[in-house]
Formats: structure tokens, sequence, C-alpha cells
């Protein structure tokens, strides 16, 4: 078995996880159906997480051969006439050796789908740098996104055991049915909201909005078009980035106007 195959490379930087701990319990099943066959893991780092840390020590106890191999000299297979042939440089031993294989295993890495960008762009959640989905916070929010409504788990978030999987799913379905429960839902307080007088349909606010929560409207007015921005609230979070990028004061926060940071900014001065 030949570890981190498309895994902890340039192109996946990432661990896949599951790898390690399934190839071990692979090869105690083979152990125990076949005792007498020999059974190699080829691996860079063995990371079985948690308890099935056991499952390696008792790998060992029943003589499955790890043998660690460097990024830089990876195992070669070829074909012979009786089976397949597989050359690897022992790290640990610093030799090269031959194992002459009936069976040769990869532990394929998990890779994020090829779906995911356009998936994230059409419900407006990010993506972290290797493509997976990207919570809203850690720690705070594990199943949530930025976006309100829309929840994440399983290997769309990132390579994880199935007992992983599980119990994100049931957190993620725990948040949906919090909602689901409500007759109606609040808006938060300090969102976006335009001024149509001053509006007037530059648009600089709408790329802008890191939550795509302004859109642009094009209607015919006394004979002329007329251009003016619209705030979704149900997806504005209130950042200020549209207040600060407007040139006319057409978009504004409630409770945080540019009057009244004036006049906080004045108070402080006079406190000062």
């Amino acid at each position: 078995m030949i570890q981190c195959v498309g895994s902890r490379d340039p192109d996946h930087p990432y661990c896949s996880r599951v790898c390690c701990a399934d190839a071990i319990k692979n090869a105690l099943k083979i152990k125990a159906q076949s005792p007498e066959t020999h059974v190699y893991v080829l691996y860079r780092d063995i990371r079985t997480y948690g308890f099935k840390e056991s499952y390696y020590t008792k790998a060992r106890q029943q003589g499955v051969a790890f043998v660690r191999f460097d990024e830089s000299r990876k195992p070669e297979v070829s074909q012979n006439t009786h089976g397949l042939d597989v050359a690897v440089f022992d790290q640990t031993l610093g030799i090269p050796f031959s194992i002459a294989a009936d069976l040769v295993v990869l532990s394929a890495g998990i890779h994020p789908h090829e779906e995911n960008r356009q998936l994230a762009q059409f419900l407006k959640i990010p993506l972290n740098s290797e493509g997976f989905f990207l919570e809203a916070h850690m720690k705070l929010r594990p199943v949530d996104f930025m976006t309100d409504g829309v929840f994440l788990c399983g290997l769309a978030h990132s390579p994880k055991t199935l007992e992983e999987s599980i119990l994100q799913a049931q957190a993620a379905s725990a948040r949906a049915a919090g909602i689901l429960a409500k007759d109606s839902i609040e808006l938060e307080a300090n969102i976006s909201h335009v001024v149509d007088e001053k509006c007037d349909g530059c648009a600089y606010c709408v790329d802008t909005c890191p939550y795509k929560g302004i859109t642009l409207l094009e209607y015919m007015w006394q004979g002329a078009v007329k251009k003016v921005v619209d705030t979704n609230e149900s997806i504005c979070k209130g950042c200020g980035c549209c207040q600060a990028t407007c040139p006319k004061e057409g978009v504004l926060i409630y409770g945080f106007t540019l009057e009244q940071i004036r006049a906080q900014i004045e108070a402080a001065l006079e406190v000062a």
C-alpha cells in the first residue's frame, strides 16, 4: 500500500486524514484472513488520529511492515512477468530495495469537487485556498456561512472521517431546524438603506459589497432611463462598505449615518 498519492504535494498540500487509518484497517483484515501474507505500507508520515493509534500498534505487532519514504524519492511501480515490482528507498535505513507485489493499493487523496466554485458563486459563499468551502468561524460558527440560511458539513468542508461527517451533519441539521421552527425571523437593526433622492445609480457600492446584497435597478422615468441601487435587507450585515464607497451619501447604515459618526467624533474631541 502506497500512501499520500495525490495528497501533501504542491497541488494538494493538505492531509486527506482517512488514508492511513483505512490502510491499516485493510492491512489488519488481510492479516486476519491470511496471516502468511506479507503486507507493506509505504508512507511519508503515519497519521492515525485519535484512538485509531492503537490499530497502528496492533498492525506492527502482527507483522505489517511500515516503510517510510521521502517526498523527493517516491516509490516507483513497474510490471514484470509475475506481477509488479515496487522500488522504494527506505528513509530510515537509508537503502533502496524492491518489493515483489501481487497487488499494489494506492491511497488516493481527497480532492474538492469540481463544481464547488460554481456553487460558491451561486450561493455567495467562500472557498478556502484548497477549494473546500470555508465556514464563518472555526470555533464559534463551525457549520455556518456568512450567508444566512446555508450550512456546511462533510467532505464539502474538508477531508474528514465518517464519524466526523456524521457529527457535523447533525450540527448542521440542528442549525437548520432552529430556523425552520420559527414563524418569522428578525433582521439585524444596523443594516444599509438607500436614500433615493441622493442615489444616482453610479453602482460603486454594488461591487464593493462583500455579501452581494446590493443590486442595480434600471427603469424608465419620463422618457429617460433612471438608475438606482437596492439593498437586500435579508443579506445585508451592516458592514458599511457601501456607505464608505458612495460619493453621494446615497447609502447609509442605520445607527451609523455620517451625521451620527461626526457627532461621535466631535463629542470625543470635546472630552479630550
